[in-house]
């Protein structure tokens, strides 16, 4: 009786320790990578370079990485670059998301400024949330974001403010702004104030930052204390102003003398 109560009990501790060490499938984690000096790359069918990856460290699991102190190069048709910086990228087959003071810049000196955000590789596209842009004489702020990779034109929306330099500083609110070439246009209830107590209202106004040059279109209505004025299209540059379309004007005379005698 002993005898069989010792096999049983060796037979129980068998079975309990069969039960401990018996494979429960495939860890997830068994096949990741942990790495140091990352560096990925991505073409085209045609074999042409689209973005280049480089990470401090990282984790590779499979189509899933997970990189710290991450820096990404855009490249267009000119090869010309888009580098985007950040504290950690999430990278997966559909949406990566980067994270961490992220700073977007081209070679023709934009700069931008947001918290996160969002690569669809499949779009070629960039996404984000609140954002801000510096570029030459100019700042725009805007609560979305968006980037095209393939035409490297960049969309602002959801309320956007901008100041710009334009011989004196004026300040631009509209609904929403695109962005190409270093030229920024403005879209839907644009209003511009300048230092010099001038107020535009129009429809679209397009501002080049290196020049110093604003075109306004689409019903443009202009007030200051020495006039009144309503045109087709008005041209903002260092001579002044130039109207054109249907142009009508309110001058106030007594006005324009006091501000040339002072």
């Amino acid at each position: 009786m002993r005898r069989t109560t010792g096999l049983l009990a060796l037979l129980l501790v068998g079975i309990v320790v069969a039960l401990v060490f018996l494979p429960r499938g495939r860890n997830p984690a068994s096949d990741a990578t942990m790495a140091e000096s990352i560096t990925l790359y991505g073409y085209a069918d045609d074999g042409t370079p689209l973005w280049r990856i480089h990470a401090q460290d990282g984790r590779i699991d499979g189509s899933d990485q997970t990189l710290s102190g991450v820096s990404i190069d855009f490249y267009d048709e000119d090869l010309s670059t888009l580098s985007v910086r950040g504290d950690r990228l999430e990278r997966t087959e559909a949406v990566s998301r980067l994270s961490g003071e992220v700073r977007i810049e081209r070679t023709d000196d934009l700069l931008l400024r947001t918290d996160a955000l969002a690569w669809n590789e499949a779009d070629e596209r960039l996404e984000s949330g609140r954002i801000d842009l510096s570029a030459a004489d100019l700042h725009v702020s805007a609560a979305g974001f968006g980037y095209d990779l393939r035409t490297a034109m960049a969309s602002f929306t959801g309320g956007v403010e901008a100041s710009a330099d334009l011989e004196t500083e004026w300040t631009i609110r509209a609904d929403r702004a695109e962005e190409h070439d270093g030229v920024v246009v403005f879209w839907d209830e644009v209003t511009a104030e300048s230092g010099d107590d001038e107020t535009f209202r129009c429809e679209r106004l397009e501002v080049e930052p290196e020049t110093e040059i604003a075109h306004l279109s689409g019903d443009v209505v202009g007030d200051w204390p020495s006039g009144h004025l309503s045109a087709g299209a008005v041209r903002l540059d260092g001579e002044g102003l130039r109207a054109s379309g249907r142009v009508a004007a309110r001058l106030d005379l007594d006005e324009l003398r006091g501000s040339d005698d002072t």
